[in-house]
């Protein structure tokens, strides 16, 4: 079997996990993954094994398996940080740090996004990454960091003129700013996320579930 064989081979294996993974059938597409993986090991194909684990991981998390998850998200991250795959690891640990939260481990989670803001290179990482570390700092009522991460964030968003992600970053603020008691600040930011959203319907609709899943209304 010569590369181009092998490349299409591993394309129709990930199509079709893909497929599985969107109709709901997730432990389809965890075999099927799991095929690609042992062929991947058998060739000594290092960085395609991540790939994989990180897949398999994260159709066990939509799966709601969570330690099967967090293993071969591991796994991935390891391989990926050897390889210095930036990216990549980065991902991996946004997954894990969802993992360990879901499961109560709120430190790990922040070890995890503190390891992602770390090797963040481009505004885009730094915004995302930002923006879950503010998000866990206010659920775990830290809210002077949540406070500082939020501002960083929608720094990064505002440079890429990101205006979904303003939006999302201005109401979570308010939410905190709320929680701190802080009325003016908050409708400051809600003003300015309405602002925003008026004229444009899609994010209008983003603006109003946002505002109804903070309980900003």
């Amino acid at each position: 079997m010569d590369a181009k064989e092998i490349a299409a081979g591993f394309k129709k294996i990930n199509e079709m996990a893909m497929k599985a993974m969107g109709a709901g059938e997730y432990q389809e597409a965890i075999a099927i993954f799991m095929e690609g993986l042992a062929l991947e090991e058998k060739l000594g194909l290092v960085v395609p094994m991540a790939e994989s684990h990180a897949n398999i991981g994260n159709v066990y998390l939509y799966a709601g398996e969570l330690d099967e998850a967090q293993d071969h998200l591991i796994k991935a991250q390891q391989i990926f940080q050897k390889a210095s795959k930036i990216g990549n690891v980065i991902s991996t640990a946004l997954s894990i740090a969802t993992i360990m939260e879901e499961k109560g481990d709120d430190v790990g989670a922040q070890k995890q996004l503190d390891t992602a803001l770390r090797m963040a290179r481009t505004g885009e990482q730094r915004g995302s990454v930002l923006f879950r570390i503010a998000c866990l700092n206010q659920k775990t009522k830290n809210n002077y960091k949540a406070q500082d991460a939020y501002g960083r964030a929608l720094m990064e968003m505002e440079r890429l003129n990101r205006r979904e992600d303003i939006l999302l970053c201005l109401l979570a603020r308010a939410s905190l700013f709320t929680q701190m008691e802080r009325q003016v600040p908050a409708s400051r930011d809600i003003a300015r996320a309405k602002s925003m959203a008026k004229g444009n319907e899609r994010l209008m609709e983003q603006y109003e579930s946002a505002l109804a899943e903070l309980g900003l209304e």
